[in-house]
């Protein structure tokens, strides 16, 4: 995982915050949300959702699975971890917790 700078920085594109509210709603269940089911309920084109995804991935927000011809994604619990410690008390936040 990227760390907390690296997170913040990834959700501060409008559209790849949306892409991951996205993926925490509707990712959670079973194998995740697929990148076309992602690019129809964010009305993107594909390659801009693949774009947002690999940021986040990068950042540690989106776990990935590969599946034959489809990626799953879902929201990395590490990093939805690491934000609720930053926001429970952002003054005293230690990232190596």
């Amino acid at each position: 995982m990227g760390g907390a700078v690296s997170i913040y920085k990834a959700l501060s594109n409008p559209n790849r915050l949306i892409v991951y509210q996205i993926i925490c709603k509707k990712g959670v269940k079973g194998e995740g949300i697929t990148i076309e089911q992602i690019c129809a309920a964010a009305k993107m084109k594909q390659p801009a959702v693949s774009h947002h995804v690999a940021r986040l991935a990068a950042a540690g927000l989106v776990d990935r699975k590969k599946s034959q011809w489809w990626v799953h994604c879902s929201p990395s619990s590490d990093a939805l971890e690491l934000m609720r410690r930053f926001w429970k008390e952002p003054a005293d936040f230690v990232e190596s917790e």
